[in-house]
């Protein structure tokens, strides 16, 4: 009989959300039938040979950030637990850029575009309209341009900062049940920020649920002293 309730809660969400996509049936039911000690570090080693690697790649301009979090993750994967204020540090600029990137800013921009051609186009408006922007499809485009770069930055500036201090005080105190309450979330901002299909989506997830198998498995190799190839 399977005994998931002994499995770590942080494991649990983030293998919830990583088989969401319906990977590769074998590599699902490894993941969420594993048995055997599932410890902390794993989450760390994950964060720096799988997860920073994927953002550097889709994110090649703020690699400098993502390289300082790395950092962070391989000397935490090793045991060497950085501070409270090192890690909001590192994390806050990287979250920063993956929830701005995440928002859904081309639906909400052709909502607010709508919107405001919608007012542009009233007839109790015409007048106002033509005079400060010549017609109505111009002030739909700044007014869009102008609300949805407002909502993003706000979107990325409140979320990203909860997330970083959250993730900060549970990777300083090494505390896997508090991670366990972003880790998911996290995921798909991962995920939000690297894709813009739901194929590519998908893959993310898929290769985010493969490469967390593999840091298992280096991560046991190495406590037991064998060579994973």
């Amino acid at each position: 009989m399977n005994e998931p309730i002994l499995m770590p809660r942080w494991w649990l969400a983030l293998t919830k959300v990583l088989c969401e996509a319906e990977p590769e049936e074998a590599l699902r039911l490894r993941l969420s039938r594993l048995h055997g000690q599932v410890p902390f570090q794993l989450f760390h080693l994950w964060q720096a040979d799988v997860v920073m690697p994927m953002l550097c790649e889709a994110l090649p301009e703020h690699q400098q950030a993502l390289f300082s979090l790395q950092s962070l993750h391989q000397r935490a994967a090793l045991g060497v637990i950085g501070r409270q204020g090192e890690w909001r540090a590192a994390l806050k600029p990287v979250l920063l850029t993956l929830y701005r990137k995440a928002y859904a800013y081309d639906a909400a921009y052709a909502q607010a575009h709508a919107s405001a051609l919608t007012y542009g186009l009233a007839p109790a408006n015409t007048a106002m309209i033509a005079e400060h922007f010549g017609d109505a499809e111009a002030f739909a485009e700044y007014y869009a341009q102008l609300n949805t770069e407002a909502a993003a930055t706000a979107f990325a500036q409140v979320h990203a900062s909860a997330n970083a201090e959250v993730s900060a005080r549970a990777f300083a105190k090494d505390d896997a049940d508090t991670c366990a309450q972003i880790c998911g979330a996290s995921v798909r901002v991962y995920v939000g920020a690297c894709a813009s299909s739901d194929e590519q989506r998908h893959a993310a997830l898929n290769h985010l649920a493969a490469g967390l198998e593999r840091s298992l498995a280096t991560l046991q190799s190495r406590s037991t002293g064998e060579r994973h190839e």
